[in-house]
């Protein structure tokens, strides 16, 4: 053993593989007729046992784990590389409703989009050897990996302007389709402009919705065939993509006041609005494809916000100072389970991944966490506390951590233990205002956004504390900040005129990759799911799409 440790480190050699007892040596003898065999005083190894026990042994470590073992000796890095076990264990760390998020993406590009994936930072030989493993169980993880690491060894990216969506006044919203050949933009023009990738990679307009009034947002259902409008227009409007690429109105759902949102659910098979005229409208597509009204919610204030659980049991409608947590009863019919009251405005409201928590954000300087019995009912678990209004509160997606931010200059990560009860790990301190704050997918980072013109990345070591990897400074405030679909990437948004974007290196460290400029402040940036493109708004009035490709 001391010489497998000897050449533990980063830069030494691998040591060879440590050879294996000889059985014949061991002593044998009779003892009431019977053989015996005598073993010796030596103390079986690890790698004294079977390959497939190996196998099964490390399929069950972590990313961190398997990356300090197949440093031990040539027979252990062959062993993994073979297995790729390194690959499965960094795409076990996303939970499993992104997991299929990304599956569902992969099985719907052909070999050629696939190839287009990987070619800007990957050779021919790469590229060519992967798309043939697509059959097997493991490519998600063997792609993404790969495009990741290679992404990783490039110092700095190049930022090509791929095409500019030009409206007549601010564009309040800009977002991809999930397998990121889609992307739309909301203005307050009154319309929403969609853009279609074409095979060879450039983007073409292909459709604008107008609306008669400000158009709030628009969103993608998680398959990429509908987009869902909100507009001040009192209307809602579901469009629907046609095999050729063409975008149409499919159904217009009418309320009484502005619409304050729309979104679907996480299936994408159903679709809830809030108005200000104090209801939800919930609308379910059918099995010939139409969109029918299934239910109306009529809460008791103006309805701001709403959004499904994950599995589509539970929806929340959050108005004024009140949050409702309606559920689906066997006939059908949305109820009331639970309300949350809060003495100001709330400003935000989520379900955890797994649809059991939720966490408030509200103007009376608190965020509260309920969490779901076995019972069915809703109980408040936690109440954290600030000292000035909570502006958002998000949770990980694996659901063991939440993040809020606060007008009081912090943003506060909790975890939760194992008796269901909250504690808080870590606060971080900005100068300012923290406007926003998010996870990674695989929860081991989490990235803020402040007014005083800066974003910290903090990262979550094995011991389970948190600790910052940076602060990224901009010349004004941060509007935003998020993470590419794989973790590796970060891009922020600030009134400054530009979006920066840093990458995670392999030594744990961040460094800046590239910066995007604007006219006017940049209000969001936002990465494709394939993390080589993003998409940038702007008080300019255009969004941007820019391509991150190796710098020459």
């Amino acid at each position: 053993m001391d010489a497998t440790k000897s050449h533990s480190s980063n830069d030494g050699p691998l040591s060879p593989t440590p050879k294996r007892p000889r059985l014949e040596g061991i002593p044998t003898g009779v003892s009431a007729g019977r053989q015996v065999t005598v073993n010796d005083k030596k103390t079986p190894s690890f790698l004294d046992l079977s390959d497939l026990t190996h196998s099964m042994i490390i399929s069950c470590l972590g990313f961190r784990e398997i990356t300090r073992l197949a440093k031990v000796c040539r027979y252990l890095h062959h062993l993994i590389k073979k297995d790729k076990a390194l690959e499965r264990a960094w795409y076990r760390r996303f939970p499993s409703p992104h997991q299929y998020q990304l599956k569902t993406i992969f099985a719907a590009k052909d070999d050629q989009q696939l190839g287009d994936w990987l070619k800007p930072f990957a050779n021919k030989g790469t590229v060519k050897s992967l798309v043939k493993k697509r059959n097997n169980a493991y490519f998600p993880a063997l792609f993404l990996f790969t495009n990741s690491k290679q992404m990783a060894r490039c110092e700095t990216f190049k930022p090509v302007t791929k095409t500019k969506i030009k409206h007549l006044d601010d564009v309040n919203t800009a977002n991809f389709s999930a397998d990121s050949r889609h992307f739309a933009t909301a203005s307050l023009d009154n319309t929403v402009r969609i853009c279609n990738q074409k095979t060879n990679g450039s983007w073409k307009k292909k459709a604008i919705i107008n609306h008669y009034n400000w158009v709030v947002s628009a969103t993608f259902s998680v398959d990429g065939r509908h987009l869902v409008t909100a507009s001040r227009d009192h209307t809602a409007k579901i469009c629907g993509r046609a095999d050729d690429g063409s975008w149409e109105v499919k159904k217009t759902i009418f309320h009484n006041r502005r619409v304050n949102s729309a979104t679907f659910s996480a299936n994408g098979h159903r679709l809830v609005t809030t108005s200000e005229d104090c209801t939800a409208k919930i609308c379910a597509q059918a099995d010939d494809g139409s969109w029918e009204e299934e239910a109306i919610i009529h809460h008791y204030a103006v309805a701001d916000w709403a959004s499904f659980s994950s599995d589509g049991s539970h929806l929340l409608v959050c108005g004024d100072n009140d949050v409702a947590i309606y559920g689906q009863q066997a006939n059908g019919l949305w109820e009331v389970k639970a309300t949350i009251t809060h003495t100001l405005t709330v400003f935000s409201a989520t379900f955890s991944a797994d649809g059991r928590h939720v966490v408030t954000a509200s103007g009376d300087k608190t965020a509260k966490i309920l969490s779901l019995r076995t019972s069915g009912s809703w109980e408040e678990i936690a109440t954290i506390s600030h000292d000035n209004a909570v502006y958002s509160a998000n949770f990980s997606a694996d659901g063991l951590y939440l993040v809020t931010t606060s007008q009081d200059n912090t943003a506060k990560i909790h975890g939760l233990q194992s008796d269901g009860s909250w504690r808080e790990e870590i606060t971080i301190q900005h100068e300012g205002a923290v406007i926003t704050a998010t996870f990674s997918a695989d929860g081991c980072h989490v990235v803020t956004a402040s007014a005083d013109n800066t974003s910290k990345i903090y990262g979550l070591r094995a011991d389970g504390s948190w600790v910052e990897k940076l602060t990224i400074t901009h010349d004004d405030w941060v509007l935003s900040a998020s993470f590419s679909a794989d973790g590796c990437l970060v891009v922020t948004a600030s009134c400054d005129k530009t979006a920066k974007i840093y990458g995670l290196g392999s030594s744990g460290s961040w460094v800046e990759k590239a910066t995007i400029q604007h006219k006017c402040a940049v209000t969001s940036a936002n990465f494709s799911m394939d993390s080589r493109h993003v998409v940038t708004a702007s008080k300019d009035k255009t969004a941007r799409i820019t391509e991150l490709v190796k710098s020459d």
